[in-house]
């Protein structure tokens, strides 16, 4: 049930006369509903709390009994403690209390952690089972202030660099080297980020960094800076310190809005039901792309919900067909059907009018056994083109034949890959079950076809070695279904609008077409301004499409860019 419907029924049950009843339904709604999202419905949930973040603890001043006791004592056991004085350590724990297990794939930006100036002298991970304590040490990466960790990580930057580096540091503290010395200097990280970082439910460990004040130090307070990014799709990344509790002072205020709400909502009802507006009756269809027509479908269900006369059925034609199946359509006819093409269509007519619905993000997708999550625009053209044949080609380890998983001629998808990914057409068919080739049987590419999105994702997911291609969040859904489907990075970025401007390509804007303009008493042109509406635009971004009308009622301007 969306929020708008929610206030409705609160708004008819507060005039309903019932007394007590509404402010008791409220209060128990208002008091469930952060628990209820807490641990039933949202989502990945990702916290960290720095336990300690201080120096080593051995100081000379405390050596030895009374006020001299440092210098009654070793010269030399003095001389070494001053030298550790300028460490410090940071202890961090981080535990997924989400509801679901947070993969690598499920991070839009890594978790990193860095010490103002301080500088990384070593790391290890605590109290976490055998199995993950591995994939922790084996992804920490680490960076400096200068630039971000580097694709690919360097030895040098990762746990067993540092460490190889611990004697050398160790050496050059009791040797006080010349600051003049030509000598190989060693690197300085200032942060760590946790690189292919995947926790299970309500598992959890602990960081420990071990840090050195930077060579200018010369005695004093150590430094306690620090700083933290990091972004989780679909889910939240939280410094426990910061976490603000559920109190009565904030059930209060829920409440009161949500009944402002709920009396707002019944003015509205009112008025509606007043003007009879908003609501049509008839049937339309919609056809079209693949990778849309699901969320469509679920936006027109919406609308049938508030306006029962109202039938809008959808079907997945594939884009190309769709355009081509409107521009025939008989005058009296126009208003019954309107179809969704992925890009503009090249062979749309002058009497086709587009309107922008959504930003569509692509998403590479490889099986889970190929061992790969990351691929450049000149590897997926190479590989389209057969250039490479192999995973083996492409990554360490061993062979696996490439099988391409493509889209018909009809797909928008297919389209969109092929102008903003290869700059050139995908091969030629080659194969039914897209593992043998038999048309030709020397084929340089095997590759198969699938008719809509689903059905390439599966195929994707059942077939070792494949790759394919699909709209971002119905890949992302594949991903978290077994493991069978990985979500691979183009060219270092995933499948997000905010990656647009970083120069993320595969992408575009889904149109709505539509014969001319419709009639304005039609339920066509009432289910279009249904779509510009608040509650379809919360159903396009709860399923990660960015919608192209804001809440102002203005296009978004990605939705206008030429290379949309």
């Amino acid at each position: 049930m969306s929020f708008g419907e929610i206030l409705r029924t609160l708004a008819e049950v507060l005039t309903s006369g019932r007394g007590i009843i509404p402010i008791a339904v409220v209060a128990g709604a208002t008091i469930a509903a952060p628990l209820i999202d807490r641990y039933l419905i949202r989502r990945r949930r990702l916290l960290f709390r720095v336990l300690y973040n201080s120096k080593i603890g051995l100081s000379p001043v405390t050596l030895g009994d009374g006020n001299d006791g440092a210098a009654q004592q070793d010269p030399e056991l003095v001389r070494t403690v001053r030298l550790l004085e300028p460490l410090s350590v940071v202890v961090i724990r981080i535990r997924n209390t989400g509801s679901f297990d947070i993969r690598p794939d499920d991070f839009e930006h890594p978790l990193q952690f860095t010490f103002g100036d301080r500088i990384v002298w070593d790391a290890r991970v605590s109290e976490a089972r055998d199995g993950l304590r591995d994939v922790v040490r084996n992804g920490l990466e680490f960076f400096t202030h200068d630039e971000p960790a580097p694709e690919p990580v360097p030895d040098a930057a990762r746990l067993s660099g540092v460490r190889a580096l611990l004697p050398q540091r160790l050496a050059d503290l009791l040797r006080q080297p010349d600051p003049s010395s030509t000598q190989t200097r060693a690197p300085q990280w200032h942060g760590v980020q946790l690189g292919r970082l995947s926790l299970k439910r309500r598992e959890k460990f602990k960081l420990v960094v071990v840090l050195r004040e930077p060579d200018g130090w010369h005695g004093g307070p150590l430094s306690k800076d620090w700083g933290w990014t990091g972004r989780l799709g679909g889910g939240r990344i939280k410094d426990e310190r910061k976490q603000r509790r559920l109190s009565w002072p904030v059930v209060t205020v829920a409440i009161g809005v949500l009944l402002t709400g709920a009396l707002i909502s019944t003015l509205i009802v009112a008025a509606s039901q007043s003007s009879a507006s908003g609501c049509g009756s008839g049937s339309v269809a919609v056809h079209g792309s693949s990778a849309f027509v699901p969320i469509l479908g679920n936006i027109a269900q919406e609308y049938h919900g508030q306006c029962p006369d109202a039938g809008i059925t959808t079907q997945a034609t594939g884009s190309v067909s769709a355009v081509r199946e409107l521009g025939p359509l008989a005058p009296e006819a126009k208003d019954g059907l309107a179809v969704l093409s992925d890009g503009k269509a090249s062979a749309a007519g002058p009497d086709l009018v587009a309107q922008p619905v959504a930003v569509l993000m692509y998403s590479l997708v490889v099986n889970g056994a190929t061992g790969v999550d990351r691929l450049t625009t000149d590897q997926v053209r190479g590989i389209f083109s057969g250039r490479y044949r192999d995973w083996a080609q492409l990554r360490p380890g061993p062979s696996l034949p490439i099988r391409i998983v493509g889209r018909g001629q009809e797909s928008g998808t297919r389209s969109t890959f092929e102008h903003k990914v290869l700059d050139a057409a995908e091969p030629a068919l080659s194969s039914d079950d897209c593992r043998t080739p038999r048309f030709p049987p020397a084929a340089g590419v095997v590759r198969c076809e699938r008719g809509t999105t689903a059905e390439l994702l599966q195929a994707v997911g059942e077939t070792p070695g494949a790759i394919g291609y699909a709209d971002g969040p119905a890949a992302k859904l594949a991903s978290g279904q077994g493991g069978k489907v990985t979500v691979a990075q183009l060219d270092g970025r995933y499948p997000d609008v905010t990656s647009i401007d970083a120069g993320y390509r595969f992408w575009t804007v889904e149109y709505l077409y539509t014969k001319g303009v419709p009639e304005n008493d039609s339920l066509l042109k009432l289910f279009l301004d249904y779509l510009r509406s608040s509650t379809a635009r919360a159903e396009l971004q709860d399923a990660g499409y960015a919608p192209c009308v804001t809440k102002q009622g203005l296009l978004d301007p990605y939705c206008t860019r030429p290379d949309a």
